[in-house]
């Protein structure tokens, strides 16, 4: 177990346990942080803040990996960052692995976050084995002449989008089960043909409504879910030959609530059938005033990064007027529209603003986040 930070809490203030080093805990806990009314802790299984928003960029450009993997130690001012894993969440402390007495707190944030596999997330804890794991996958993309995507969510367009970007030569195919790109029936229409086109004019064959059948191939590792060495797969409905060298399968994101179910606390829990939070109009767990959930852990709103600071900053702002008495504040407001934005490599990308009917086009799209 590593801290960085401020071990002791001289002062006594509140503390606000926040577990979870994604988006929306990091965003809380600086919100926070900065207005000096509490001893904020942040607990992380890593070292490093991963920006997995630019995550796919990483691997097909050499040292961007460097870019993304940002280390917690300048985080807090008023509090600290424990580098462990956490055991058990429950409302009497946060058990975590290392330490024997559960952390105590005074208001608890889950932030946990979703898992994804590699390299749309990392699993290494410390910063040089990530980048070294970016740096060895970044080889193999470039060693490989046909790449198979599986998976036309977020992840697989803009990985198939990179690739071709930085790879013009290579045979890249992405096959997706669905009718459309994305999720059908969510945005408008000319989201979807832009995002199909631009792949298109990258080179990219694109394979709508059709899966792909592995078969008993295996994955390189558990955290991994790509497959090396020359392969041929068929597609179930079409029955489209694939031949490919290095494929990738971008679908099945896990929450992350293993810890939320280790303990008799789960008892207590109102949770969706994806093993979400479900949480009040404040973002409290249902049954208590100082316990909040936010980002992908949480029921509320589409899981998108944006989201989870904008949750983050209304917790924030929540418990600070509770704990300085200033009254009740409003009710958390969910945006009315979904809003997504997907880069096609350096120059391009689609998007739908969360407002009613506006739409976002470019050759250029970014993102940034900045501690």
């Amino acid at each position: 177990m590593g801290i960085t930070g401020s071990r002791e809490n001289k002062e006594k203030k509140p503390v606000v346990l926040i577990v979870g080093g994604g988006y929306g805990g990091v965003q809380c806990a600086k919100a926070l942080d900065k207005t000096g009314h509490f001893f904020v802790v942040l607990i992380d299984r890593k070292s490093y803040f991963f920006h997995n928003i630019a995550a796919l960029r990483a691997s097909v450009e050499p040292n961007y990996a460097q870019q993304i993997l940002i280390p917690y130690d300048r985080l807090l001012t008023n509090g600290c960052v424990v580098q462990a894993e956490v055991e058990v969440i429950s409302p009497d402390g946060v058990k975590v692995h290392g330490r024997e007495e559960p952390i105590q707190f005074d208001y608890l944030v889950i932030a946990t976050g979703s898992s994804y596999a590699f390299p749309g997330k990392v699993a290494e804890t410390q910063q040089p084995q990530a980048l070294a794991h970016y740096d060895n996958l970044r080889q193999k993309i470039e060693q490989a002449k046909r790449i198979l995507i599986i998976g036309g969510g977020p992840v697989g367009i803009e990985l198939a989008g990179e690739i071709a970007t930085d790879f013009p030569l290579k045979d890249i195919t992405l096959v997706h089960s669905s009718t459309t790109l994305l999720y059908p029936n969510v945005f408008k229409q000319e989201v979807y043909t832009r995002l199909q086109e631009g792949l298109e004019r990258l080179g990219v064959k694109v394979v709508l409504n059709d899966r792909v059948d592995l078969g008993t191939t295996t994955y390189a590792h558990q955290h991994e879910k790509f497959i090396e060495g020359d392969q041929t797969f068929l597609t179930t409905k079409g029955k489209i030959e694939i031949k490919t060298d290095l494929t990738f399968v971008c679908t099945g994101a896990h929450v992350n609530n293993k810890s939320l179910k280790a303990g008799p606390f789960v008892a207590e829990l109102d949770m969706n059938k994806e093993g979400r939070l479900n949480v009040n109009e404040y973002l409290q767990v249902k049954g208590y005033t100082n316990i909040f959930a936010i980002g992908d852990i949480s029921s509320k709103e589409d899981k998108l990064a944006f989201l989870a600071g904008k949750q983050a900053e209304y917790v924030a702002s929540f418990i600070t007027r509770v704990e300085l008495k200033k009254g009740m504040p409003e009710e958390y407001r969910p945006l009315k529209y979904p809003g997504m934005f997907v880069t096609l490599g350096r120059n391009g990308g689609a998007g739908q603003m969360p407002s009613k009917g506006a739409m976002i086009f470019g050759e250029s799209i970014f993102f940034y986040f900045v501690f």
